[in-house]
């Protein structure tokens, strides 16, 4: 292999980053972007490369382009928090390596942290145990008194702002204090933050209580319902704390009280869910635990909280950034037995790629320029419809990259709704056998699907892509996307025996 350029580094990213939708910034500040985490009320988070740091595994780093404030004194008040929150304990907090809130798209740089967020951790596996609600309940407590100790109220802490990762959880989102009223957002808001108060310190208390709630009990502490009937039973003080370990009800219920004076401080808080702690573990007469014996509890708690799996992704430093590089590995494919069946699946490409005018054109200047008798069926054809399914890939790095010729027999029907890859992928029939093939980086492709957001495709009348790529963009899509239809179109110069064609050209074919 040759040696890496010193414009590329390598980095350990998640292994099914989501990709970046087609309008998404590919930089921000000093930071690549390589893909989404996420997107809210408050801004977007993208997984993003720090050129700057030593080593693969600390490159990656989360970057969130937050809403753009209304006015100059929304953006001070934002710069402002910004600053403060730059210098809160990370312990429990996520916290700011750097920010811009004076960009014209304000953002914030922060610690790639891996783990699962609570939602996500109790949909799966229920109610917490008494032993890791404990230690949830001491460590967001501890979060929310860092972030008051510089000021910060966090304002609209839930469920889903709080990551688990094995050293414990972590409070996420504090850069806007944005009140979520629909849906099951009230549940996490206090009486006077569902009436539009400001974020204040016993505010969080509350929404400490209804998040404990949630992890012990697997339910939100308020019901379900719409946001109007789950407000009001908040602002009633209607809660429902049934199987929450009995220790923690007393502190719950007065943390979820509607009237602000009647909750309890954060140091309050944490004095007793230690005393549940320590009942629970007989040991009441010991005296109070340490701060590093309590770091040591959640830890242990927590050590069952797999991150997520990182692969190694190769980023060039100059170009477009979130890209892999590619290198063309020779392999040896048989193809006399391929022959009859891939003509066959080429039809349907190219009666899409040139008319019968252009046809007879083609014919012309081909006499013209060579008098060799007229390419023989038995020849390959220089374009093929065939699928791409990453799952197949043997190295999705260097490649070669293998494809399947298909066909179909009908035209696709249109204006049914947007398909899953797999099911369009279903709708066609296989024509051969698997090859393979190298991709030129900068080999010209229109994306229909694979490039899009969600619910998007980007088409022409006869549903081909229009969303122009490069052959990185591709390559860099086989290693974690789905299956693809696509026409491909590979070089005119002959392969050596022995070695795979080249792709030159790839259009995804899709429907809407």
């Amino acid at each position: 292999m040759s040696p890496r350029s010193p414009r590329e580094i390598s980095v350990l990213v998640p292994e099914h980053l989501p990709p970046l939708y087609p309008d998404d910034p590919t930089r921000i500040g000093p930071y690549l972007v390589l893909g989404r985490l996420g997107q809210g009320a408050s801004g977007t988070v993208y997984a993003a490369v720090d050129a700057a740091s030593p080593t693969a595994g600390e490159r990656l780093v989360a970057v969130k382009v937050v809403k753009t404030p209304a006015g100059e004194s929304e953006r001070e008040a934002l710069v402002r928090r910004l600053t403060a929150l730059a210098q809160v304990d990370p312990a429990r907090v996520v916290v700011p390596l750097a920010f811009d809130g004076r960009a014209d798209r304000p953002w914030l740089a922060m610690p790639y942290m891996e783990g699962q967020r609570l939602s996500h951790f109790i949909t799966r596996r229920g109610g917490l145990g008494t032993g890791k609600l404990l230690a949830l309940a001491v460590g967001l407590a501890e979060g929310l008194s860092a972030l008051h100790a510089r000021g910060i109220a966090h304002g609209s802490l839930n469920h889903e702002r709080v990551l688990l990762e094995s050293h414990g959880p972590h409070i996420m989102d504090c850069a806007v204090a944005d009140a979520h009223t629909s849906g099951s957002g009230a549940t996490w808001l206090s009486p006077e933050r569902y009436r539009g108060a400001a974020a204040s310190p016993a505010a969080d208390v509350f929404a400490w209580g209804a998040v404990t709630a949630y992890a012990g009990t697997g339910r939100l502490p308020f019901g379900p319902g719409e946001p109007e009937e789950i407000a009001g039973r908040v602002a009633a003080g209607e809660h429902n704390l049934t199987g929450l370990p009995k220790g923690l009800v007393p502190l719950v219920s007065r943390s979820l009280d509607p009237d602000p004076a009647a909750r309890p401080s954060l140091h309050e808080v944490i004095g007793s869910v230690l005393a549940v702690w320590q009942r629970e573990n007989g040991r009441e007469s010991s005296g109070p635990p340490d701060r590093e014996e309590v770091a040591v509890l959640m830890e242990r708690e927590w050590r069952a909280v797999e991150p997520d799996q990182r692969v190694p992704r190769v980023i060039r430093l100059e170009g477009r950034p979130p890209r892999r590089r590619s290198q063309r590995v020779p392999l040896m494919v048989g193809a006399g037995a391929l022959v009859a069946v891939l003509v066959g699946a080429g039809v349907w490409g190219v009666s899409r790629l040139v008319g019968p005018s252009d046809d007879e054109a083609l014919v012309v200047d081909t006499a013209e320029e060579d008098a060799s008798p007229a390419p023989s069926p038995e020849e390959e054809p220089r374009t093929l419809v065939v699928r791409f399914d990453p799952a197949e890939q043997e190295d999705v790095v260097e490649g070669p990259w293998v494809y399947t010729p298909v066909d179909r027999e009908d035209e696709p029907q249109r204006g049914r709704g947007v398909p899953t890859h797999q099911d369009w992928a279903a709708e066609w029939e296989e024509a051969g056998e698997p090859a393979a093939a190298v991709i030129d980086p900068e080999a010209e492709v229109l994306c229909a699907k694979f490039c899009a957001a969600p619910d998007h495709v980007f088409l022409d009348e006869e549903g081909r892509g229009t969303w122009e790529l490069t052959g990185r963009d591709f390559i860099d899509y086989l290693s974690w996307g789905p299956v693809v239809i696509v026409e491909v179109t590979f070089a005119e110069e002959e392969a050596a025996e022995g070695e795979p064609r080249e792709i030159v050209q790839v259009t995804e074919l899709f429907t809407d």
